[in-house]
C-alpha cells in the first residue's frame, strides 16, 4: 500500500479522470465554510472545521468515489443519495466523474452544508459520542 505524505500526493496517485472530480470536490469542500481545513488522515484526504466533517472514501477506476461524511447517521438525506453501505455511523455519496458531480453539485452542497451545521453544534467528535454510548450500555 502507497503511503501518500500529503492530500496533494493522494490526488495525484489517482487517474486523470479521479484527479478531476477530486480537485473539483477539494474547491467545493474547502469553499463551504472559511475555517474549513485538510489534513492528511488515515491515509486519506480528510476535512475538518471544528471535528472532522468529511473524507474520500473508497476510490474505484470504474465506481468513482465515494466522500464519507462521519455524522451521515445524523443527516437527514432527504436528497436520498446518502448511503450507509452496512455501517451506521458513516454515510457516504459515491461520484463516478466530474460530470456526475456536476449534475449532482447541488444536492452534495446541501448535504455539505448540514454536515457543517452538525460539526458546528457538536462540541465532541463523533468518536467520542460512539464511545461513550458503548460505555454507558455496559454500564446497564
Amino acid at each position: 500500500m502507497i503511503k501518500f505524505i500529503s492530500a496533494d500526493d493522494f490526488i495525484n496517485h489517482q487517474l486523470p479522470h479521479l484527479q478531476q472530480l477530486m480537485q473539483r470536490l477539494r474547491i467545493l469542500i474547502l469553499n463551504a465554510h472559511p475555517k474549513m481545513r485538510e489534513h492528511l488522515e488515515i491515509n486519506t484526504p480528510m476535512y475538518k472545521v471544528k471535528q472532522d466533517v468529511c473524507y474520500f472514501g473508497k476510490v474505484s477506476a470504474i465506481k468513482g468515489l465515494e466522500v464519507c461524511f462521519l455524522r451521515g447517521f445524523q443527516l437527514s438525506n432527504v436528497q436520498g443519495i446518502l448511503d450507509p453501505k452496512g455501517r451506521k455511523f458513516i454515510y457516504g455519496i459515491t461520484l463516478i466523474d466530474l460530470n456526475d458531480l456536476k449534475s449532482k453539485e447541488s444536492v452534495f452542497l446541501e448535504i455539505l452544508n448540514e454536515a457543517l451545521i452538525l460539526d458546528e453544534i457538536n462540541e465532541k467528535s463523533i468518536f467520542s459520542e460512539i464511545l461513550q454510548a458503548g460505555r454507558k450500555k455496559k454500564k446497564s
